[in-house]
């Protein structure tokens, strides 16, 4: 991607406070990926598998770690950092600061006489705030986002186009909501009568969104029968994950795509999910929980590690019973030519017997 303007990569070394190795006359105009060099890029290597591709960058500044066993060639620049990825990050904000408006209040959006909008929030074009709604200081609402009544936003969140909030959800400071999200959506519960109908299980509770969540586009998260499903401060949450009702998660925890969590869980912090990871419901997780792609957690976990398989078990053993079946078309194999190896042993004692 162009930057704006050109650097050196001795202004790179500078805004990083690190020390530069190799070529100090390199301009740099993009930042880029170390597996698709241009000239001009910025790029980073996260591990050694990455190595390899250092060498066809030329016209490169390139940021590394302390360790890496590398040198520069002609033509390239490295920066040194404790942390590549964290840096490049930093990097990017740096080069594509977010694009500050002047907060306003737009005559098109539709919103309660009863609310309370603080100064420098925005309100855009067809967004919906219900009765008795609060929203906080530099809080941005985009276009057709849906307040329902009593919900509460704090200070500097982001609410992308799209987004429905229902009623009495309650969102704290620096929250990230992405577009196509449903918060506070009625949970999957219902009695089953004799007759095999059902009679829907009214949720009067709500939904908690601590402050620095994030959730991803298109994510639903229900609200609890009675008091609160919970998404405690500074869980980050992929696109089209799914939340059951009465959910709590704990701090810090992060789920990749197409993760569904059960009615009732409560999913200790800093847990990790892959894509796809699944539970039933009414379980827990201990803290510190990393769980492979395509996992099903069936029972709780009660020690931190890593988990995989469907059931998901501690990865080492899933690992070890994988290989074994890998291992079974051999296996039988083998036991079939040792059967028949056996009846012609015992065939030629029954025949020494009778002759």
């Amino acid at each position: 991607m162009m930057l704006s303007a050109n650097y050196t990569v001795q202004d790179i070394a500078e805004f990083l406070q690190a020390e530069l190795e190799g070529d100090s006359a390199i301009v740099l105009n993009g930042i880029g990926r170390i597996e698709e060099p241009n000239p001009g890029e910025i790029l980073f290597v996260s591990g050694k598998q990455f190595f390899p591709f250092v060498e066809s960058c030329t016209h490169n500044c390139i940021l590394l770690s302390l360790s890496a066993p590398l040198q520069p060639k002609a033509h390239q620049a490295f920066i040194r950092v404790k942390n590549p990825h964290s840096a490049f990050a930093s990097l990017i904000s740096y080069f594509f600061p977010d694009q500050k408006k002047d907060p306003f209040i737009s005559s098109n959006a539709t919103i309660h006489p009863s609310a309370q909008i603080a100064m420098g929030a925005t309100i855009m074009d067809g967004a919906i705030i219900g009765e008795g709604c609060s929203i906080g200081k530099g809080s941005i609402i985009h276009p057709h986002v849906v307040l329902g009544d009593n919900v509460v936003i704090g200070e500097d969140c982001l609410l992308y186009p799209h987004v429905v909030c229902y009623s009495n959800t309650k969102i704290g400071n620096r929250v990230i909501i992405h577009s196509g999200a449903v918060i506070g959506s009625d949970g999957f519960g219902y009695i089953e009568h004799a007759d095999g109908s059902y009679e829907k299980i009214k949720h009067v509770g709500n939904v908690i969104l601590e402050d620095d969540v994030e959730i991803g586009a298109n994510t639903t998260i229900d609200r609890s029968v009675v008091n609160s499903t919970l998404i405690s401060r500074g869980v980050k949450i992929d696109n089209l994950v799914h939340i059951a009702h009465n959910v709590s998660i704990g701090e810090y925890t992060a789920f990749a795509a197409q993760v569904g969590i059960a009615g009732s869980a409560k999913i200790g912090a800093r847990n990790r999910f892959a894509g796809q990871v699944g539970t039933v419901g009414h379980l827990s997780t201990a803290d510190g929980v990393i769980v492979f792609g395509q996992s099903g957690i069936a029972q709780s976990i009660e020690q931190s590690g890593i988990y995989f398989g469907s059931p998901a078990i501690e990865r080492s053993k899933e690992m070890r019973r994988i290989f074994a079946s890998q291992q079974l078309p051999e296996i039988l194999r083998m036991v079939s030519s040792l059967e028949q190896r056996i009846k012609e042993l015992e065939q030629a004692l029954d025949n020494q017997k009778t002759s």
